[in-house]
């Protein structure tokens, strides 16, 4: 049953996918469809338009020849002296009809043109001059004109004009013809002394029209305002003759929509002339070019249904063919999953377990083989580091089974120190244990060393003794190698500092060449870093700036009497321009060997520890804090250090004395807890800002208020703090983030820990155990 599900959903996709393609036919064909008629409308009309312009400027070239017969003053003349008939007259006419040929001939859409003239009754023709009695045998004897009607239109029309009118034609054949009238001169109108006629050549019109048909079985009208047929290409009447209306000429222009007429479905096309008040129709019966759409539309279902069956035939020749290594692996894995088979659930299903189990387990194994391989090769290039491993072919074939593949004989180390974390961490917002802390920094050192350093040679890393060591497999070694070395650490070491708030020191060694120096490399990787105290943190050493140490102390009998002297008697200014030569003197030029700087350190604060005892003191506060003193100075890491400590200490202690020659006023006192009990909302009150406040050093304001409260500033502040936020949290229905920012903390973990200090329980339950109190009452 699993099977022929698996079957069928496949071969439903398949279908699902080849009904794509026939959907896509049909929309094809609905879009042929409208295209092709858009096209056959579009053709039709441009044939109209090219029917419109040939007729028009032909029919307006007729126009032009009666303005240039009435701007010939000798034809004039003739007309207006046709009653004298003398043989001057004669003459005259002769060379009219001369013109008059010429310009027949010139327009091959006239057959015949002439001119009667009203009083005498006389035409000039293009081929002589000719009575009326005569003109009318000529061009209308036996037509369904009679000679009556004739004459009275020669004689009464007053406008130009177009007529359909039965003329004879030169081979006797009567024919309809249109014939244009005008009275000559025109601007006399009815009055006009004689009418200019001109007879169409209606086989020019018939085969102008006939150019433009599609098809055979079309039909164009040339109609006039009156929707008379003028001429046409089929035996169809006009639309307007057998009471069909079809409201073509409500609007000028061009035009095209597609109508039932007489049973039929047809497309009608019109236009309009630019010169007469004529239009030129199309009529294209709807089933000629569906004609076309059917033969479209055949192929159309012939390719879907030829591809229903072939790929029918094909989805189910690919199911079956597709089917078969799912069906082997399914019984490969059976035996293994057979449990699985009883379930409803088909075949991808127990793949995909069995694979997603695989996966994860594969995962895990890669995970723990990557953390012990990263371990193992850490403690081996440790111990290569230091020394502790012979080189040697065993040696080798480790070094490939850990990862480690030399180059070159080219090797350099880099010793790092991290000196400060705390700004990446800060900016990270969630606490981390030290562990997390280290591997992270140790990750973001790794990577950005390794690609700074990369194009130098290949890089390996390893933690010894809390520090970072790198060893460079240098590529190739050139003279300026060290120079490129500390370049490339100096631009990571400004990248982690702006990007990460990551700073460290650098100690350098220089490059040997030899895989057995590399503990000499360390050496002097670990040597250089140990200037770190004299030459300050965050600094790159390297062997060269360490050369030549000094190996002499400056530090004279007499000077250190005068500084003892300078501290019990509180004089800063003196005892501060005696230790600064003293520093001076030792750290000018080359730098102290860091064994003399220790004894330098340990030489200086033996003095201030012989100036303290000087001062008597019972106070066991002042000679505790006085210690703390002496073990944050014994903490520093740099002399840099040391010497910001000897100065604080300095103006402490010189501070002290002038403190015990000072006035304690309980006044000042007074005015300290009352600021304090004004200002305890600010976030920023502290012992900075009383001594701003009060104009006292921070140190003389720090001593004077525990001499006169019994509790340091910091303490009564946050104590004060405190009891004010108990009140709050008992009378106030307000978050703990509120009520810390009431009290003047800087934000809720603060405030709690402070509270949980002072109180033994966090405000939380101290707000719990209020109510509960307050329920009891």
């Amino acid at each position: 049953m699993k099977r022929k599900s698996i079957l069928l959903s496949w071969g439903i996709s398949y279908m699902v996918i080849l009904l794509i393609p026939i959907v896509i036919g049909a929309a094809v064909f609905a879009e042929s469809r409208m295209l092709l008629e858009e096209e056959v409308n579009r053709s039709n009309m441009v044939l109209l338009s090219q029917v419109q312009e040939t007729i028009d400027n032909q029919i307006g070239d007729i126009g032009s020849i009666s303005n240039q017969l009435m701007a010939d003053s000798q034809l004039m003349s003739f007309i207006n002296h046709a009653s004298e008939q003398d043989a001057r007259w004669r003459f005259m006419g002769i060379d009219l009809i001369k013109n008059l040929k010429s310009t027949r001939v010139g327009n091959g859409l006239i057959s015949e043109l002439y001119i009667y003239i009203k009083q005498s009754d006389i035409a000039l023709s293009s081929s002589s001059l000719i009575q009326k009695k005569y003109l009318y045998d000529i061009f209308y004897q036996g037509t369904n004109v009679s000679e009556e009607a004739w004459t009275r239109l020669m004689h009464d029309s007053s406008k130009s004009m177009y007529r359909k009118m039965e003329v004879r034609s030169e081979d006797r054949r009567i024919e309809d013809t249109l014939v244009y009238i005008q009275p000559f001169p025109i601007q006399n109108g009815a009055d006009s002394p004689a009418t200019f006629v001109v007879n169409l050549d209606p086989n020019r019109f018939q085969q102008a029209i006939d150019n433009v048909r599609l098809e055979k079985e079309s039909t164009v009208f040339i109609l006039d305002h009156d929707g008379q047929t003028l001429f046409s290409t089929g035996s169809l009447e006009t639309p307007y003759m057998n009471g069909e209306d079809l409201n073509l000429f409500d609007d000028a222009g061009k035009r095209t929509e597609t109508i039932d007429w007489n049973g039929e479905s047809v497309t009608i096309s019109q236009i309009s002339s630019k010169i007469q008040d004529w239009k030129y129709v199309s009529i294209i019966p709807t089933r000629i070019y569906a004609k076309k759409l059917t033969v479209i539309r055949d192929i159309t279902l012939g390719g879907v249904a030829a591809g229903l069956i072939l790929g029918g035939v094909a989805a189910w020749w690919f199911t079956r063919r597709n089917y078969r290594p799912l069906g082997r692996i399914m019984n490969i894995i059976s035996d293994k999953v057979k449990w699985k088979l009883e379930q409803p659930d088909d075949e991808y299903g127990i793949l995909q377990s069995v694979l997603i189990q695989a996966w994860e387990e594969q995962d895990q194994f890669a995970n723990r083989l990557k953390d012990q391989q990263s371990v193992v090769r850490s403690s081996l290039l440790s111990k290569l580091m230091k020394g502790r491993l012979q080189v040697g072919e065993e040696f080798a074939s480790t070094l490939e089974r850990s990862g480690i593949r030399f180059e070159t004989d080219s090797f350099a180390v880099l010793l790092l120190h991290i000196e400060d974390v705390e700004g990446l961490f800060r900016s990270r917002g969630r606490e981390q244990d030290q562990e997390e802390k280290h591997q992270f920094v140790h990750l973001i050192l790794t990577n950005v060393l390794e690609e700074m350093i990369g194009s130098i040679g290949h890089v390996y890393s390893a933690d010894i003794n809390g520090r970072i060591a790198f060893l460079i497999n240098i590529r190739e070694c050139e003279e300026d190698t060290g120079h490129r070395l500390i370049r490339a650490v100096e631009e990571a070491q400004r990248f982690i500092g702006s990007r990460f708030c990551v700073y460290f020191s650098v100690g350098v060694s220089h490059v040997h060449h030899r895989m057995v120096e590399i503990a000499d490399c360390f050496r002097e990787s670990e040597e250089a870093l140990e200037y770190r105290l004299i030459l300050g943190i965050g600094q790159i050493i390297d062997p060269n700036r360490i050369h030549r140490p000094k190996e002499e102390l400056y530090y004279p009998l007499d000077l250190e009497r005068q500084l003892i002297n300078y501290i019990a008697t509180g004089n800063y200014a003196r005892s501060t321009e005696v230790m600064n030569e003293i520093l001076m003197t030792n750290f000018a030029g080359e730098p102290l060997s860091v064994e003399l700087a220790r004894c330098l350190m340990f030489e200086l604060i033996g003095t201030f520890l012989k100036a303290t005892e000087q001062i008597k003191t019972d106070d066991q506060n002042e000679m505790t804090q006085r210690n703390d003193l002496i073990r944050q100075l014994f903490a520093c890491e740099t002399f840099e250090e040391i010497e910001a400590e000897l100065l604080r200490i300095l103006e402490t202690v010189c501070q002290t004395v002038h403190e015990r020659k000072r006035s304690r006023s309980e006044e000042l006192r007074d005015q300290l807890v009352e600021f304090i009990h004004e200002s305890y909302a600010d976030v920023n009150l502290g012992l900075t800002h009383l001594s701003e406040r009060f104009r006292f050093h921070p140190t003389y304001v720090s001593k004077y208020f525990k001499e006169q409260t019994g509790v340091n500033v910091i303490d009564y502040i946050n104590q004060y703090r405190i009891e004010q936020s108990k009140k709050i949290l008992q009378a106030e229905e307000l978050t703990i983030q509120d009520v810390s920012e009431r009290v003047g903390f800087l934000n809720s973990n603060s405030f709690i820990r402070v509270f949980k200090k002072y109180e033994g329980i966090t405000p939380g339950q101290y707000k719990q155990n209020s109510r509960l109190i307050q329920q009891d009452g």
